[in-house]
């Protein structure tokens, strides 16, 4: 038995022995060496079996590999593929004798050679001369975006986009390089395929392809007096030559209140009255924390179908989506159906190109414009007080500022729609393989309506038994342009492109407003507004106008050897919002590049891909301000009793002004761009400096000769310096992972130079805030050697040993008095942005977040102000830290002048592809988690930092601040 044991053992350990050489006899090694075309090596290949996916390696830092394959592997292994980017991908054998295989790389320029859509043409990324940001589909922030603007904040150095709280309704501003206006507009020129003027909401975050901004005036000028903000051109989505394909992209999502104010409860209320022994203090016996009575849970869905395809002569694309949003306020909504077709059809051989889109958006909303203190009353009211009355009717304290505002929210009608269309249909001949001509014509309308009634119940209509309005706006664009485009290339060195073009623009605006009051029964609402019966004189109103904008432009490009390129544009404006003296206006600039890495002297320094010097300088306008400013305009002035009647009188309003002119914004731009290590480290670094002179402002004027005491005139100038950084890396890329990694970082530094000259003159402009303490009082001031915008009053300089705060004696009259003791307390544009952005991809799973920074700058805590005021107890409510540190009589001063700098987790997504075989009916379904404003680093002691940057008066946060929120969606998207 034991002998028989032991032969067994000892034949097992035989085989095993004889079985161990023989196995390692079957594994075969393949190496080779992976080099570029200059016989460097490539670090970060990577190699893998075309047969065996899963097999695979990553070569060295000498560019080596080692892959070590099974018999059963070596058996199936036939070619490799290899890639890294930056390099052409390529697919060798494998030797069937063994041997070191050697690979060399090309160099893969395809991501210099991005094409950026500019104005009238589109250009190659490396052959820009001007500073030009694009971003892609592939770059949009995700999650819960309604709009264009979302989807680009933080990307591009430079642009700020503020969106000011959680309301829903309300859409962001966005300042590129600076404030440049006191009267003016301050946002870019948005250009929707072609068409300036367009609104954003014209299109759906899904339909949009790319988005290109124009910020130095070398880019900007093509558009002449609309300019001076820079542009931001909109690409949508096109059909594309192939089978159809059918997608659906759709998002559920839920927010919540991010963050709010710390009231004083009910309990904590209760326990001041009674270690203060306040009489007269009325507990009414609830516990109401009010402004969270206001709030659900938001949720928000969107659902769009997209169809696509095309053949070899025609190519179309047709989308349709809608967006439901529930706000976190009750009653506050948002809806938007957008619709959009493309067609683009070939013939006679290519030679001629025609194209058409049509875009429709309707949306509806309900937001909380009918009442701008309604935050304040939930703020204001005693938490003790009840929302309803023991017979179910609203608890009203009919006092100042302390309304029921659930019983503004549940009874207030107040409905919201707009209609939003454009149409375009361009044609493009090839008249010569090098010269082309397009026309295009194009047409637009927007088409408002509203409706708002307050019954007598709720208490804004109490004292009107009834309050009903009807508005409505209309606003009509038609646009004609043509230009011929030549592009040749000389003797393979000498590229030339020149745009010679017309574009002739009208607008018309016109609407009315109707009002009445004194209604019999609720049941009309606003929907029968003759049955008031309290009908007065300023209830009815209508507006009709109109301006046109006549353009001829050019702009001429050469290119030699890739090397030194050139680029000047022209464009002369006549806009009719202008006096008879300054009809037309020029706008010129030019621009210049050096492609260094083209030069014989780098070709040793195999590892720059791309450098470029640029340097532009030029000028642009803005002509944004309202029609018929040039004009004397009577207008109504009150009434006056003749006969036993009253009659409108009417009087001067307006002075005549035949020299006003557009802003004019001068730029230069001092740029370099970048790419090395085959792509795995890009960016740009600009440099600019822009002075606006001829600002527009009011300024007092003698009576007589002037009809009217103040006169619109071009008189003040502006400036805004900085830099932008932007730089995109890889720090890791593998066969199966890669890091991608942007960061972007730009510097502003505004400064209003001058306000006056020999003709017109203005010391200082003081400019008030209501919404801080519910009075006119001076918030800011406008004063030549400070920023726009710049904080205005008392300066807190600490309490004395009673605790009572002490202001600053500016004049030195050995007292302080608020109106003769005020000073600069504060500056609300930043010092500067920092946006990180980074996307992690693993097979088929990919993550991505967005870092979204703003610094320096100060913010107005005009809640804490308002709200932290200990006298208004008990008849009112206050934050709690009023109850810790507060001054006994508050004053706006710099005591309530914080930093409002942050950093916020914008965006963070999840998601994972599920790829599917060629010929599979559906091609790739893609789940997504997202998350918005997941966390916010400041020191602000406020709700959020991120307050209102719109406006001559903004940076202030105040009390009727719609709180900010946090939102997590659950996305699909489907491709057949």
């Amino acid at each position: 038995m034991t002998r028989n044991l032991f032969s067994k053992i000892v034949a097992a350990v035989s085989v095993f022995l004889l079985a161990v050489p023989a196995s390692f006899a079957q594994t075969r090694d393949v190496t080779g060496t992976i080099v570029d075309e200059s016989g460097n090596p490539v670090i970060g290949a990577a190699v893998f079996v075309a047969e065996i996916p899963e097999l695979g390696a990553v070569s060295d830092e000498n560019g080596k590999f080692v892959l070590t394959l099974t018999s059963e592997e070596a058996g199936k292994a036939a070619t490799l593929n290899v890639s890294c980017l930056g390099m052409k991908s390529q697919t060798v054998g494998i030797p069937s004798g063994g041997g070191a295989i050697n690979i060399v790389m090309e160099t893969d320029t395809a991501f210099l050679e991005e094409t950026v859509v500019i104005g009238y043409g589109t250009v190659q990324h490396r052959d820009l001369t001007g500073s030009v940001a694009s971003v892609s589909d592939k770059e949009f922030n995700k999650g819960v975006v309604t709009s264009v603007t979302d989807m680009i904040a933080g990307q591009i150095p430079g642009l700020v986009v503020t969106t000011a709280g959680g309301d829903p309704t309300t859409g962001a501003t966005m300042r590129l390089r600076g404030t440049t206006s006191l009267m003016g507009g301050n946002s870019p020129l948005i250009v929707i395929d072609g068409v300036p003027d367009a609104s954003l909401n014209l299109v759906s975050p899904g339909d949009v392809e790319s988005v290109s901004v124009l910020k130095d005036a070398s880019a900007a000028a093509i558009y002449g007096a609309r300019s001076a903000n820079g542009v931001i051109i909109i690409t949508t989505k096109k059909g594309r030559e192939g089978r159809l394909n059918v997608s659906y992209d759709g998002y559920y999502a839920v927010e919540t209140v991010a963050n709010n104010l710390d009231m004083l409860s009910a309990e904590e209320w209760r326990a001041y009255v009674a270690e203060n022994n306040i009489e007269g203090a009325i507990d009414y016996g609830s516990d109401t924390e009010w402004h969270k009575e206001m709030l659900r849970l938001g949720q928000s869905q969107s659902h769009g179908i997209t169809l696509s395809g095309g053949t070899k002569n025609t190519s179309y694309r047709a989308g349709i989506t809608y967006l439901d949003r529930k706000g976190i306020v009750k009653t506050n909504d948002l809806r938007r159906l957008n619709a959009n077709v493309s067609i683009e059809q070939k013939a006679l051989k290519d030679k001629l190109k025609v194209s058409m889109t049509i875009f429709n958006t309707y949306e509806d909303w309900s937001d909380l414009s009918y009442d701008s203190n309604i935050w304040s009353y939930a703020y204001n009211l005693n938490p003790t007080m009840p929302v309803y009355n023991e017979d179910g009717s609203y608890f009203q304290p009919y006092t100042y500022l302390n309304y029921n505002p659930i019983s503004e929210l549940e009874q207030v009608s107040m409905d919201k729609s707009r209609n939003y269309s454009q149409g375009r249909l361009g044609i493009e001949y090839k008249i010569l393989p090098y010269l082309s001509a397009n026309v295009s014509g194009s047409m637009s309308r927007n088409s408002f309506i509203s409706g708002y009634y307050t019954p007598s119940s709720a208490e804004t209509g109490r004292s009107n038994n009834g309050i009903a309005t009807r508005t409505t706006d209309y606003n009509n664009m038609r646009l004609l342009e043509a230009n011929v485009t030549f592009d040749k290339l000389f003797a393979e060195k000498h590229k030339v492109n020149v745009v010679l073009g017309y574009s002739w623009q009208k607008y018309i605006n016109e609407g009315f407003t109707a009002a009445n009051r004194d209604f019999v029964t609720d049941l009309f609402e606003y929907n029968n507004i003759g049955a008031g019966m309290d009908l007065q004189p300023s209830d009815v109103s209508s507006y009709k106008n109109s301006s046109k904008l006549i353009s001829f432009f050019g702009r001429a490009s050469y290119d030699y050897k890739g090397k030194y390129l050139v680029t000047a544009t022209l464009r002369r404006d006549g806009s009719s919002k202008f006096g008879a003296n300054n009809k037309w206006g020029l706008f010129p600039s030019a621009s210049v590049a050096w492609r260094i890495s083209g030069e014989n002297f780098m070709k040793s320094a195999t590892w720059v891909d791309d450098l470029k010097i640029r340097a532009s300088y030029g000028v642009t306008g803005n002509q944004d301000i309202g029609n018929y400013k040039t004009m004397a305009i009577y207008g109504d002035a009150g009434y006056y009793y003749n006969n036993g009647e009253y009659h409108t009188q009417y009087s001067p309003i307006q002075n005549e002004n035949p020299d006003l002119k557009w802003e004019q914004t001068a730029q230069l731009d001092l740029g370099v761009d970048f790419s090395f290590f085959n792509g795995r480290l890009s960016g740009s670094v600009d440099y600019y400096n822009k002075r606006t002179t001829d600002l527009l402002y009011e300024y007092p004027v003698p009576v007589p000769p002037y009809l009217y005491g103040t006169m619109m005139a071009n008189v003040g100038e502006v400036t805004n310096k900085g830099f932008e950084i932007a730089l995109n890396t890889v720090p890791v890329q593998s066969r199966n992972f890669r890091w991608d990694l942007g960061v972007n970082m730009a510097h502003n530094e505004n400064m209003l130079v001058s306000l006056s000259n020999e003709q017109y003159s203005r010391d200082k402009i003081y400019l008030g805030s209501y919404s801080i303490t519910g009075l006119a009082e001076t918030t800011v001031i406008m004063e030549s050697g400070h920023p726009i915008g710049t904080f205005y009053g008392a300066k807190y300089i600490g309490t004395d040993e009673n605790g009572i705060f002490q202001y600053a004696d500016i004049n030195g009259d050995g007292k302080f008095v608020y109106a003769d003791d005020r000073t600069y307390i504060g500056n609300p544009q930043p010092d500067f942005t920092l946006n990180i952005s980074s996307r992690f991809t693993y097979k088929n799973f990919f993550a991505s977040f967005l870092l979204r920074g703003v610094f320096g700058n100060d913010v107005v805590n005009g809640t804490a102000l308002y709200l932290g005021d200990i006298n208004r107890l008990p008849g009112e409510n206050v934050l709690d830290i009023a109850l810790d540190k507060a001054p006994q009589t508050p004053v706006y001063s710099s005591y309530y002048v914080e930093d409002g700098s942050f950093l916020r987790l914008d965006n963070l997504q999840l998601g994972y592809d599920f790829k599917f075989k060629e010929n599979a009916m559906v091609k790739n379904i893609r789940l997504t988690l997202s998350a918005n404003n997941l966390f916010i680093l400041t020191g602000y002691t406020g709700i959020d930092p991120e307050v209102s940057q719109d406006g001559s008066v903004f940076g202030i946060d105040a009390r009727n601040y719609y709180p900010k929120t946090r939102s997590f969606s659950l996305g699909l998207n489907i491709t057949l």
